[in-house]
């Protein structure tokens, strides 16, 4: 008489740091499904550790390292299991998203070590329905198969073998209003033009903008978005040209640099000094 094979088990790792705008709808989105719970907390100074305490989460401090290396710890942490879900801290599984992570852990479907579930952004109130999306995004995988992968500030879970996709959606509820959308931006344009060496050409910042705010505009139909879509791919191109300035601004420093440590050619002496100092000694000369 075989044996059943034991049940499967879900461990869902968030990476937190003043997050208690969100982190309590993320945490009732899981708390009924996952087996742990893990925080991986970079120094909140807010309520983000109270509230996910309520929920019973392990909470881990470590110092923070970057996105990346942050959410590969985040994995370690959870190798005992036989599926990790992988959430940031504003991203919470709407009803049927839940409905089918349950089945699929059910399941446990040997031929899929990963499963990708479409997010679909909260913003000013209301859904984006055509901007961004759809936004396939690899969340729960099995942690022997996956790794992390990207550049900071945008990290990458990738698996080795074949992923499926989920039903429903996931709500990402990044930017309370706009100035935080911005300040946002700002951040990760910085990381992200420090991390990469590309960017910054002229024809980058005159024409990459506005590409940018066309393509979610008009090809991928946030004009159906009404002023949240208009808002949204203005601020797009907002990103796009702040990563481009900043990439810029260190090229120009840098052949700045280049140019003050080039050797300075010799000139011949003045065939014809004054004969006397300049009246206009001590003055700047016009």
């Amino acid at each position: 008489m075989s044996r059943s094979a034991p049940p499967s088990t879900l461990a869902v790792a968030i990476c937190t740091c003043d997050n208690e705008r969100t982190i309590e709808r993320t945490l009732r989105s899981v708390a009924d499904l996952a087996d742990r719970i893990v925080i991986v907390d970079s120094g909140s100074r807010d309520r983000t550790i109270e509230i996910c305490e309520r929920f019973e989460a392990q909470i881990v401090h470590p110092a923070w390292p970057g996105m990346i290396r942050q959410r590969r710890f985040a994995l370690e942490q959870c190798r005992d299991f036989t599926w990790v879900l992988l959430l940031d801290s504003d991203e919470s599984l709407e009803p049927d998203a839940r409905q089918s992570l349950r089945e699929t852990i059910r399941g446990n479907d040997p031929a899929f070590h990963g499963w990708l579930i479409n997010r679909k952004i909260w913003f000013l109130g209301g859904w984006l329905h055509h901007m961004y999306h759809p936004e396939w995004r690899l969340r729960l995988v099995r942690p022997e198969h996956a790794r992390i992968a990207g550049t900071d500030p945008h990290d990458r879970v990738e698996v080795d073998g074949s992923a499926g996709r989920l039903s429903g959606i996931v709500r990402h509820d990044s930017w309370a209003d706009v100035q935080d959308l911005i300040a946002r931006q700002t951040r990760h344009a910085s990381e992200q033009a420090a991390a990469r060496s590309r960017g910054g050409q002229v024809w980058q910042l005159l024409l990459s903008p506005a590409a940018a705010m066309l393509k979610q505009l008009l090809l991928k139909g946030g004009i159906r978005d009404g002023r949240r879509g208009l808002i949204a791919s203005g601020l797009t191109a907002n990103y796009v040209m702040l990563k481009h300035a900043l990439a810029a601004e260190r090229r120009l420093i840098a052949e700045t640099e280049a140019g003050e440590d080039a050797p300075k050619e010799a000139t011949d002496p003045d065939p014809n000094p004054d004969p006397e100092p300049s009246s206009t000694a001590g003055r700047e000369r016009t």
